[in-house]
């Protein structure tokens, strides 16, 4: 085997488990693609990574690859956004003095802004849902009078007049008489009464509960919607340039002598080296071969965010995960990520997911950036039931 032969694979080695360490460094591309484009060599990595990541991690040095060194030449990136939409109310109250229905509209809009933080839009008054109560009542005193007149009688006795009255189911006591002369005659010589009416006056105190104001509750109602970016393709392209080796120096002779031992030790040297760049190869393809595919996460502390609690490795024979012996256990929504390059090769199969309820079984049915799906362990249990 000449040393040349044995140099260059090692390169080739070499070069094939930095890319793969690289990878590993920072995030872990979705496809790779080696490619003479027009004449023009080229490396495209692709990623698909959440909406907040810097893309400029995903910048390599430049790098050495099966005689060329690539250096990043540009990244594009594609947003790919999401639209949901929901019916949302949103419930609002206020206090009037009267309970009148214009004075209660006077104090509702007739549309309401929605903003959670995640959906977003514009709410209208369903009059149907109007309910008005009295926000507290208060003691009103006051008095019930009647006026009654009596005769004609033949004279101002007291014995002709009722001590009470009824008016409006109550009962009045007698409070004041005016009597009134309505006759006269001829007595002796003098003009004297003969006749009189008596005009009764009745009272008796009242008292009542009254509102003090009164409360109103109403609800808006509208369709809301929750639009952003779920998650961004980064394409990064490096570029290709021939590694030319060097010319040897014509002033100098082909052959040169060399003590007879070194040709053994370069050789020796080269064997070692190369079964040394041979085993990091096959540690960083085993590496790459056994990453972990399926991802596991639980909600974050705000809308959309999640928090990714662990990973597992899952096969296409064999396309189950157990997360009964998680620690912490999650007592939430758990939220399940098939990685695309797995995604893809189970594609309308059915996926497992062993927790402590129960088995969970889904179908996968995209791979296209990766197969996402969510259950509540809470919930299976109460199924089960």
């Amino acid at each position: 085997m000449k040393l040349k032969y044995i140099k260059r694979m090692a390169l080739c080695l070499a070069l094939t488990l930095a890319l793969s360490v690289s990878a590993f460094a920072s995030a872990v591309p979705e496809n790779l693609v080696v490619e003479n484009l027009n004449g023009q060599q080229r490396i495209t990595k692709t990623y698909v990574l959440p909406p907040d990541t810097d893309p400029e991690i995903l910048k390599e040095p430049s790098f050495d690859y099966d005689g060329f060194t690539y250096t990043w030449a540009f990244t594009t990136k594609e947003e790919h956004t999401f639209l949901e939409s929901k019916t949302a109310t949103q419930t609002v109250t206020v206090e009037t003095a009267k309970k009148d229905l214009n004075t209660i509209l006077e104090q509702l809009a007739p549309t309401l802004p929605y903003d959670d933080g995640e959906y977003t839009g514009e709410l209208a008054l369903d009059h149907t849902t109007l309910s008005t109560v009295a926000s507290g009542y208060t003691t009103q005193r006051g008095s019930i009078t009647a006026t009654k007149t009596i005769g004609p009688l033949d004279r101002n006795d007291m014995s002709y007049i009722p001590a009470t009255t009824t008016k409006n189911g109550r009962t009045l006591s007698l409070v004041n008489v005016d009597w009134q002369v309505i006759g006269s005659d001829v007595v002796g010589d003098m003009m004297a009464p003969c006749s009189y009416q008596a005009v009764a006056t009745y009272s008796a105190a009242t008292s009542s509960q009254v509102a003090t104001g009164y409360v109103t509750t109403a609800e808006y109602k509208g369709e809301v919607v929750a639009e952003g970016v779920e998650n961004i393709t980064y394409t990064v392209v490096y570029v290709g340039s021939e590694i030319v080796p060097a010319e040897p120096d014509p002033t100098e002779p082909v052959e040169r002598a060399y003590p007879s031992f070194f040709l053994p030790m370069a050789v020796i040297g080269g064997v070692l080296l190369l079964a040394a760049l041979a085993a990091l190869g096959v540690f960083g393809v085993r590496l790459f071969r056994h990453r972990k595919n399926v991802y596991v996460y639980v909600p974050g502390d705000s809308p959309r965010d999640y928090k990714l609690i662990a990973k597992f490795r899952a096969e296409p024979d064999r396309p189950e995960v157990d997360i009964r012996n998680m620690t912490p256990y999650p007592n939430t929504t758990i939220a399940v990520e098939i990685k695309r390059p797995l995604a893809k090769q189970l594609v309308g199969q059915t996926f497992t997911v062993h927790h402590r309820t129960a088995d969970y079984t889904y179908t996968v049915l995209r791979d296209s950036p990766a197969d996402w799906h969510e259950f509540d362990p809470t919930e299976e249990k109460e199924d089960a039931i």
